[in-house]
């Protein structure tokens, strides 16, 4: 598994060529403000979303965390994505949606098996969902998003680590094994997420569709 990015970025080592972070971890940095992310990803669908959400509390209850879960409208698995001071430019916004707008698969679902943290004892760490499995249409959609970024000159980690941010928590945490808590990805959605918003902005969404059905 790669490395899990935190939801929001903190403070960022700077690519001068595309002004945007070299590959850091940011579980590791002080929040600045200003920042925006803009990043592809496969959010749970609400029903599953709120499951998500009963299961952080009770991991929060049962593990004596002290952070709060970030909310059923925010749990979301990442595909890649770029970070702006001030935010992206309309021409940027416009180049990830003609990516999207071109990605063809078919929908498929996902399963998380355990739970894990992620940052040094005293750290804020980001506690997550993550899997064991391999899912190839996820890795497949992943990959293609990233090279479709990379060849129009933005940064994308090499790594890819599939998992749900639940909270945040500076208690050690250990892998527990749970029994799968799964959803139905149909579509990837472009969201925006502000630094100190506390929310994000789903700016647009493509569904996901087997080539025949394409338009």
């Amino acid at each position: 598994m790669g490395k899990p990015s935190p939801d929001q970025p903190d403070l960022f080592d700077l690519d001068p060529r595309y002004g945007i972070a070299a590959d850091r971890d940011w579980s590791k940095t002080l929040i600045v403000p200003g920042w925006a992310r803009y990043f592809f990803a496969v959010v749970p669908p609400p029903e599953h979303a709120a499951a998500i959400h009963a299961f952080a509390h009770a991991l929060r209850r049962s593990h004596g965390l002290r952070g709060w879960p970030i909310g059923p409208e925010r749990y979301h698995l990442t595909l890649g994505g770029i970070e702006r001071y001030g935010g992206a430019t309309d021409e940027e916004i416009a180049t990830l949606e003609r990516i999207a707008a071109s990605i063809v698969a078919p929908s498929f679902s996902v399963a998380f098996d355990h739970v894990a943290g992620y940052g040094g004892p005293g750290d804020r760490q980001a506690i997550f969902l993550e899997t064991s499995e391999t899912f190839s249409i996820l890795d497949r959609l992943q990959r293609r998003l990233c090279r479709e970024m990379r060849a129009r000159g933005f940064w994308m980690p090499s790594k890819f680590g599939p998992h749900v941010t639940l909270l945040y928590d500076q208690c050690p945490f250990d892998k527990p094994i749970i029994p799968p808590e799964s959803f139905p990805v149909r579509e990837f959605v472009l969201i925006r997420s502000v630094h100190g918003a506390s929310h994000h902005d789903h700016l647009a969404r493509w569904p996901l569709r087997d080539r025949a059905d394409a338009v």
